[in-house]
């Protein structure tokens, strides 16, 4: 909820860059304006997709480690005994 009262300002956008806005505010459920709010003021991040898509690649990354844990390994030999290529 905001108290503080608002203030028009102007800002230059691409028409692309207009629609993802207003896509991104429509799937927040808020309109640009508050989008832009929350993001000025840091109550929503902003992160690079490719960023995105390595802290996905670390979670995903460490929850195969911690299956390893819970499930055990199998030796690199054990393998190939039981394929008989040893």
């Amino acid at each position: 909820m905001r108290f503080e009262a608002l203030q028009a300002h102007t800002i230059s956008l691409t028409p692309e860059g207009w629609t993802g806005l207003q896509e991104v505010a429509q799937k927040l459920n808020v309109s640009v304006s508050d989008l832009l709010e929350q993001v000025g003021r840091g109550q929503l991040a902003v992160i690079d997709s490719e960023k995105l898509e390595d802290l996905w690649d670390t979670v995903d990354g460490l929850e195969g480690l911690i299956e390893a844990k819970v499930e055990g390994t199998v030796s690199w030999e054990q393998v190939k005994v039981e394929l008989g290529i040893q």
